[in-house]
């Protein structure tokens, strides 16, 4: 097995929402945001993000998108020196292969390089596997830090200090 991690390219991201839409639609994220494609694309097209893409032999495994600069970052007021990250995704026939672990490691790396203090990420309580990852790199849940958008779409907030 060889993992590679690299930026993707403008001409991947069509590939990388599918796989987005394949690792979140199989825990049955997408019932309960119908907005959330249009989101990925958004995400994915901003100038203030970073796409980023594991590869195993030669293939898209998972994706992330890394915001440098977290200002930029969805609705929340963010502090200037935090970095944070969204839409982390594994291939469903990628899983426990420590894609999702390389990916989140390339990101502190990045967020480190640039001298950032903090990274912040919100994920949904039903990715049990997500969570169980973030926690294991160090991240604690920061509840001041929650989005609420309805009962269905509450995202728990996790920070790690840099």
């Amino acid at each position: 097995m060889s993992l590679s991690i690299r930026d993707a390219l403008p001409g991947e991201y069509p590939e990388l929402l599918d796989l987005v839409l394949a690792a979140y639609g199989e825990i049955g994220f997408l019932e309960s945001d119908p907005g959330f494609e249009a989101e990925v694309i958004g995400l994915m097209e901003s100038l203030h993000t970073q796409v980023i893409v594991a590869e195993l032999d030669g293939a898209p495994a998972g994706t992330i998108t890394f915001y440098p600069d977290g200002r930029f970052y969805d609705d929340a007021e963010i502090p200037s020196g935090w970095s944070c990250l969204r839409t982390l995704a594994v291939r469903p026939s990628a899983r426990g292969r420590g894609v999702g672990r390389a990916l989140m490691h390339e990101c502190l790396r990045r967020a480190r390089a640039l001298g950032r203090s903090r990274m912040l990420l919100h994920t949904h309580e039903s990715m049990k596997a997500a969570i169980a990852l973030h926690e294991s790199l160090g991240f604690v849940r920061a509840p001041e830090l929650d989005l609420f958008y309805s009962p269905e779409l509450t995202f728990i907030a996790y920070l790690l200090d840099l």
